[in-house]
């Protein structure tokens, strides 16, 4: 009975599989090769680099431009190679990739190329050129992370701190990167600077910037600063909320902290800034469609 069943199934499927045309496969192929990236990411990078490539992914199909009725993939003669050179590299690195370096950061911008030159041949690949350098952005991004000095970024972020808890109404001095609270005190450095959340809100905001531009190009500069700002404000509020569990009495006081202390636990706030951001950006572009609509 079951090799009946297997006997029946297979031509079924084999039917199912003639019927699909090459934009369904391409589909396919690019929803298969954005899981695998996510999957490796998962197993092998930190959770805001994750998060990271969760934001690339989902801005890069934000700012793709949907392909006309009737479109099928006509790659180049060349270009086809090189796609399918390009996701055999990415498939080769990937089964040795054990930690992040900076060819993981490129992964996904090679997958996008390679998806876009067996889409199309390498002189029209203008509509793919928006998504290409959404995904650019995340080996920028590392770039900008490893290059920026953390000291400054520690000092600000403790002043901002001891700011916070003041006009809470607790007793907290600042000296340097250091936050002194009655019965303890908390030293901010390396992640508790903030900047992968800053990183992430900047992300978003030039993203957003990409996807729904504002009326005004200096609106759009002005959230790109803003972004990053909101991010100051939230990891500030992390680093008062560790302050605060290290001289409480709680009983379980050290599960806390160390839960807000590392990437996952931060991850919460990056939410908070990035809700805060999108809050605030859908706020002024309705207000900008109100004001064109009274015109």
């Amino acid at each position: 009975m079951k090799s009946s069943l297997q006997a029946l199934a297979l031509p079924a499927l084999f039917r199912r599989w003639r019927a699909l045309d090459s934009r369904d496969l391409w589909g396919l192929l690019a929803s298969l090769f954005a899981l695998y990236l996510l999957l490796l990411s998962l197993l092998t990078q930190l959770p805001d680099v994750v998060l990271n490539v969760v934001l690339v992914f989902g801005g890069a199909l934000l700012v793709l431009h949907g392909p006309p009725a009737g479109w099928q993939p006509r790659p180049g003669r060349i270009g086809r190679w090189v796609g399918v050179a390009l996701l055999v590299a990415m498939l080769w690195h990937g089964q040795r990739l054990m930690s992040m370096d900076v060819i993981s950061s490129l992964l996904p911008l090679l997958a996008g190329m390679a998806l876009a030159l067996l889409a199309v041949p390498a002189n029209k690949l203008r509509p793919f050129l928006p998504s290409l350098s959404v995904l650019a952005l995340l080996p920028l991004i590392g770039a900008v992370g490893s290059m920026t000095p953390l000291g400054p970024l520690s000092v600000a972020t403790a002043w901002l701190t001891q700011q916070m808890l003041t006009l809470w109404g607790y007793r907290a001095e600042q000296v340097g990167s250091s936050i002194g609270l009655r019965g303890g005190g908390v030293i901010v450095g390396g992640s508790c600077a903030g900047l992968s959340i800053l990183l992430q809100l900047l992300l978003v905001a030039v993203i957003f910037a990409m996807a729904f531009p504002m009326r005004h190009r200096w609106q759009n500069g002005l959230m790109l600063v803003l972004a990053p700002l909101i991010g100051m404000v939230v990891n500030g509020m992390r680093i008062s909320l560790l302050g605060l569990f290290i001289t409480s009495s709680l009983p379980n006081k050290q599960w806390w902290f160390d839960f807000f202390h590392d990437h996952w636990g931060a991850l919460l706030f990056s939410g908070l800034g990035m809700q805060l951001f999108v809050w605030l950006y859908l706020y002024w572009m309705a207000r900008q469609v109100a004001a064109l609509g009274a015109r």
